[in-house]
């Protein structure tokens, strides 16, 4: 009994040194992600949103998330999104999509502000890398704000690395997504670098097919004729995957 037990022991040490590995190497891959100067505006946002992921019928694939965004200032209401697309799962590890976006806010001391996307986008998934999972976006978005004059062109740029933590297939994640605008606009987009999002947390599992973002992710946004600004942002998303 006593060698079961301790053999026990010695395959969870063994168990949690690889997890411990895992982590680490999350925690540099982080650290190569885009990081941004300093900003002298600093912003605390929630945010709280969903995505829904489910074949059709073959390779056709829906696409559906949204969310509901609320800021510690700046805002008179929530900020809200929502963003439907359908795809193709054109390979194994490629899916192409195609949708819409729109955005609802309320700038305090300004008129609403309704905006609308469209969207083309490449998922990837890069593969295994480092013990977790490695997926790439590429989105193009063509943009107008509804009242102001203009199209505005931009390319946003995700990697998603995962990597399990338990036996419960709960992940330990990074992510970072780099905004760049191709052209400026009377609405406000400014040609070059607009932003850069950088997230560390955890997906829980809930359900067979449901599981939980949490953590903190850090957004920095370049401006012009203003200061930079930082966000920091609590962000709560469920992923369903059918």
């Amino acid at each position: 009994m006593r060698e079961v037990h301790q053999g026990s022991m010695k395959g969870q040490s063994v168990a949690l040194r690889k997890t411990i590995a895992r982590v680490g190497r999350a925690l540099t891959l982080l650290a190569a992600f885009p990081t941004a100067a300093s900003a002298q505006e600093q912003d605390g946002e929630a945010w709280g949103s969903f995505w829904v992921t489910a074949p059709v019928s073959g390779k056709l694939l829906g696409w559906v998330d949204g969310s509901l965004r609320v800021s510690d200032h700046g805002t008179d209401s929530p900020t809200v999104l929502i963003r439907p697309l359908v795809g193709v799962q054109a390979t194994k590890s490629l899916s192409l999509w195609g949708g819409y976006t729109f955005t609802a806010s309320n700038p305090t001391g300004r008129a609403a502000v309704h905006e609308h996307r469209a969207v083309q986008q490449a998922m990837w998934n890069v593969g295994k890398v480092a013990g977790g999972t490695l997926v790439s976006r590429t989105r193009l978005e063509q943009r107008w704000v509804e009242g102001r004059a203009g199209t505005g062109h931009r390319l946003r740029q995700m990697f998603r690395y995962a990597t399990p933590i338990d036996r419960k297939n709960t992940q330990f994640v990074l992510s970072s997504e780099t905004f760049v605008a191709f052209n400026s606009t009377p609405f406000g987009q400014a040609a070059g670098f607009d932003q850069v999002r950088n997230f560390v947390g955890l997906n829980v599992p809930i359900a067979s097919k449901l599981t939980a973002d949490i953590g903190y992710m850090n957004r920095y946004i370049r401006r012009r004729g203003a200061e930079d600004r930082m966000d920091h942002i609590l962000p709560v998303t469920l992923i369903a995957r059918f």
